[in-house]
């Protein structure tokens, strides 16, 4: 599960809306781990409490079937993988922006830097 939970993590682009269909897909359409009504039942529950609903879900199915260090090794698989990728794309370009050869590349692509960024946060 640590697998798939990476594989989400590291893939599952277009915020929280994406996330959770990629997770229903995953968990309820292609691996039949849990139920349609199950899965309703866990999105229901994390849309009331404050966060990340996507990152809620996907923590609570896997506390469902692989108890707390499952919900800490699913939360990490789901997390890090884009706390990386936004922390390389920011050394990036606190490192290269400035440069006068990486300007036109950077001008094209700082709003969906800044996108990702104000998404993670």
């Amino acid at each position: 599960m640590a697998l798939v939970f990476l594989k989400l993590g590291t893939f599952a682009f277009g915020g929280p809306a994406a996330h959770i269909a990629m997770t229903e897909a995953e968990f309820v359409r292609q691996r039949q781990w849990i139920t349609e009504a199950d899965f309703l039942d866990r999105l229901a529950a994390a849309t009331l409490i404050p966060g990340p609903s996507s990152t809620e879900v996907a923590i609570f199915i896997e506390r469902s079937k692989g108890g707390w260090a499952g919900l800490l090794v699913a939360g990490c698989c789901f997390i890090i993988p884009a706390a990386v990728m936004v922390a390389m794309i920011t050394a990036a370009y606190v490192r290269f922006g400035s440069l006068p050869q990486v300007a036109g590349v950077l001008y094209t692509i700082k709003p969906a830097v800044i996108a990702i960024i104000l998404q993670t946060l």
